[in-house]
């Protein structure tokens, strides 16, 4: 099996969860970042730090873009350029005319764009779609989708009120999942709370609340959350009804293998990290296997969707979105 040259952008967080992914499914990576810490990154795994984005690319499969979003663009494009593979971290770009920008260059260059959306790759929202598709659920679906997560940091970059704070950002994955479970969406309502500018002071709290209306006639409630405190660290779930039945998830509920650690008594829960499951995907999709779950118009459609709620959340107003751009 071919060994894959993966150029990883970014030493944060979740930069690390991305190389330690790579390393598992037998990568080569070489870590760029603006930051200083690609050397200290590179070393703890065992990946190679170079000093610049040129020096990254060349010769790679792929480009993982780990940095912050008003970085991507150019990122992206410049691989593109050179006709390398593009894995993006959510959101794939910080506006709908950038993101469209990014799809429309790797359509005509023929490049793969794979979004890095990981709630998917979750088992209990990888099995919820299987339930819904397979019709389990019957007609009438109503869903809704909660996400929840301490900020331990103020929020960074300098993005005006008007850009949608936690409905551009967190609030994305429930966006992105009631997509791909439901289809299109078609109309917006939304409505914030709390820290809506960034960067916001330490200890922020936020509350983002969409509806989604999609083409299939279901409808969505999705809310995201910062808490000013670290419990919990992340939260997810769901709660899907129709006339077929309901199904209901929550990651707080009581596991039968849980393990738990560091000072803020954090629960992990027994079985893959999605991470691994996500990168392992595209890995087989870079070495001619199938296509992921995840492409470039999954990308496209949720960043359409979350500028759609920020601007009605700032007017007040719903907003009607074509249906455009979507994956089937």
């Amino acid at each position: 099996m071919r060994r894959l040259e993966i150029a990883l952008i970014g030493a944060g967080l979740i930069a690390r969860m991305h190389l330690e992914a790579w390393t598992a499914a037998g990568a080569s990576v070489r870590v760029h970042s603006q930051d200083g810490r690609a050397a200290d990154l590179a070393d703890e795994f065992g990946a190679k730090a170079v000093d610049s984005l040129a020096e990254a690319l060349d010769g790679a499969d792929a480009v993982d873009i780990c940095s912050p979003t008003g970085t991507h663009r150019d990122i992206a494009l410049a691989a593109i350029d050179r006709g390398v593979a593009v894995v993006c971290e959510k959101p794939l770009a910080a506006d709908v005319a950038e993101a469209e920008e990014i799809v429309g260059a790797a359509e005509r260059a023929g490049v793969p764009v794979y979004p890095a959306h990981d709630i998917r790759f979750a088992p209990a929202f990888a099995r919820l779609h299987e339930l819904v598709a397979a019709g389990r659920l019957g007609a009438g679906t109503v869903a809704r989708f909660t996400i929840a997560g301490y900020h331990p940091r103020p929020w960074t970059g300098h993005a005006s009120a008007e850009s949608g704070g936690i409905l551009t950002d967190n609030m994305l994955h429930g966006v992105d999942i009631a997509y791909w479970i439901f289809g299109d969406v078609v109309r917006v309502h939304a409505h914030y709370q709390g820290e809506i500018a960034a960067p916001a002071p330490q200890g922020a709290a936020a509350v983002g609340t969409a509806v989604l209306t999609h083409a299939s006639g279901a409808l969505s409630q999705v809310v995201a959350r910062w808490t000013p405190t670290p419990q919990p660290p992340i939260r997810v779930a769901y709660h899907v009804s129709g006339t077929g039945g309901t199904i209901v998830h929550d990651s707080e509920w009581p596991q039968e293998i849980q393990v738990s650690g560091g000072p803020a008594g954090a629960f992990g829960y027994y079985g893959e990290s999605p991470f691994f499951s996500e990168i392992r995907e595209f890995a087989q999709a870079l070495r001619g296997g199938p296509e992921p779950r995840l492409v470039s118009h999954d990308a496209l459609a949720a960043v359409r969707i979350t500028q759609a709620a920020a601007r009605s959340a700032w007017t007040g107003r719903a907003v009607e979105l074509p249906v455009k751009g979507a994956a089937a």
